[in-house]
């Protein structure tokens, strides 16, 4: 069972998956690099490549969109037509993000919308009826014919597992929801400008929450009450408790700061010993194991086996925590036997079923390097947290501004006064631009001072405490230059 924890106060979002006591998943929302995947926009057809069969679409982002002609309603009503028979330049569309901007490409684009729910996937345009594989037999027809009997046409669904505990009366309530919301979608698009942001599909609430089971989730914690009342009139279904937590981050394992270390970090200890390194490059992650620590049986062969079996269920842990995709190369420690090979094979796939995200295993090359890939739909979060210097990763400046506002919000309920910052001028200049300082002030009852300095890298607390402690150290320590923010 699955524990989820919910941050949605501070300004960069964060929402985490433990698993007996261990981080699984976690998922960042930032402001100023948004995930735009399932978010649905009011786009204009920029431009059309008629060799490509595909057009390029503006959503109001920094790069053009890429629509490809088989991601049209009117395609597959229309098989022989191609593109521009289809579209024109210049025309006013609605479409959705299936995979978000990456380095120098655009966002992944289809005008086949769908508005999801945990128990059912709602497909304006589908035609088609799907069920979930993981549906008992005897519910499959009953569940089919419950939607058969109220779509109208065009219209289709994919009913998840969750449904499996609904009544038909229950999917068809679900099932209407989604075609109202819909409905009031396709009726707010025709008074957007274009482009503009339809609907925004937050990561760290409904997407994040619509990864697992129902039947999976044994809690759901949140840092706002607000957000918890919501979340239980939205998903009355869940059976798990929706639980609002004045010190959410207290409950983790390891702390936001730890826990994006470890996923910038290129080294990682596996268990008896072994070790990985992980190098990700503009074209793929190579993921290198090294058994120096390992202590196992005294028959070298054996001992190889059991070392790469513990590194491939790690493997598994790292490309999920760190949202690895794309091309993975994997250099396990060299083995002989094909036998050993595959139960090395076996192990790695079995753990990334646990995975939400589609991974394909091809097996040991000659080379004896294993290759792997796994769907890419938002930017590994190396991409997002860190910057790259010439030889290792570090916290880029905006990952040190969050930090610095989840610092603040971490006295809420404290009895501490007032608040001392030493802070780098950088990292101040944009904590200025990014954060919203009348949004903290209407929940942090303490004052909060920065001290501009050039002695700390990012930034570091000074001092915390009565009112009175803040107010001496401000009078002996006059001549410096500090600024009341809060």
């Amino acid at each position: 069972m699955v524990s989820l924890y919910i941050h949605t106060q501070p300004t960069e979002k964060i929402a985490i998956a433990v698993e007996n006591n261990q981080i699984k998943e976690f998922v960042i929302d930032r402001p100023n690099q948004p995930q735009l995947v399932d978010s649905i926009f009011v786009g204009k057809v920029s431009k059309i490549e008629k060799g490509l069969q595909a057009a390029f679409v503006d959503i109001g982002s920094e790069k053009l969109g890429f629509l490809q002609r088989k991601e049209l309603p009117a395609a597959r009503a229309n098989p022989t037509k191609k593109l521009e028979s289809l579209i024109t330049e210049g025309e006013r569309m609605i479409v959705q993000v299936t995979k978000d901007a990456y380095d120098t490409k655009g966002a992944r684009l289809t005008a086949n919308i769908t508005i999801a729910d945990q128990a059912i996937v709602y497909l304006p345009f589908g035609n088609y009826i799907a069920l979930s594989k993981k549906l008992a037999s005897n519910h499959v027809e009953e569940k089919k014919a419950t939607i058969e009997n109220i779509r109208e046409e065009k219209e289709g669904a994919i009913v998840r597992t969750v449904a499996a505990d609904l009544t038909s009366a229950e999917l068809e309530q679900i099932f209407l929801h989604l075609r109202n919301r819909w409905a009031l979608l396709e009726k707010q698009s025709k008074q957007l400008k274009v482009p503009s942001c339809l609907y925004y599909d937050a990561p760290v609430l409904d997407r994040f929450i619509r990864k697992f089971a129902s039947e999976g989730i044994d809690h759901i914690y949140l840092d706002d009450p607000a957000i918890a009342t919501e979340l239980r009139e939205r998903y009355n279904h869940l059976k798990a408790p929706i639980t609002w937590e004045k010190q959410l981050e207290d409950q983790l394992p390891v702390t936001i700061e730890q826990l994006m270390k470890a996923c910038v970090h290129p080294k990682v200890e596996a268990s008896n010993g072994v070790s990985l390194y992980i190098e990700e490059t503009e074209a793929m992650t190579i993921i290198d194991v090294n058994s120096g620590g390992f202590t196992g049986r005294n028959d070298k062969e054996r001992t190889y086996l059991q070392a790469n079996i513990y590194a491939a269920k790690e493997i598994a842990t790292q490309v999920r925590l760190r949202n690895l995709s794309g091309i993975i190369i994997l250099d396990f420690i060299s083995m002989r036997n094909q036998s050993d090979k595959k139960k090395v094979l076996d192990v790695l796939r079995e753990a990334l079923d646990e995975d939400p995200i589609r991974s394909e295993v091809y097996g040991f090359t000659q080379l004896g390097l294993v290759e792997m890939t796994r769907k890419r739909a938002t930017a590994p979060h190396s991409k997002l947290i860190s910057d790259k210097t010439e030889d290792h990763l570090t916290f880029s400046n905006m990952t040190y501004v969050y930090a610095l506002e989840r610092v603040l919000y971490g006295y809420l309920n404290t009895n501490v006064d007032a608040i001392i910052i030493d802070v780098n001028p950088k990292i101040y200049k944009l904590w200025l631009q990014h954060i919203d300082l009348n949004k903290i002030k209407k929940q942090l009852h303490q004052s909060v001072y920065m001290n501009q300095t050039k002695g700390v890298t990012s930034y570091q607390v000074k001092l915390a405490g009565s009112s009175s402690l803040i107010k001496d150290f401000l009078e002996t320590n006059h001549h410096a230059i500090i600024d009341k923010v809060l």
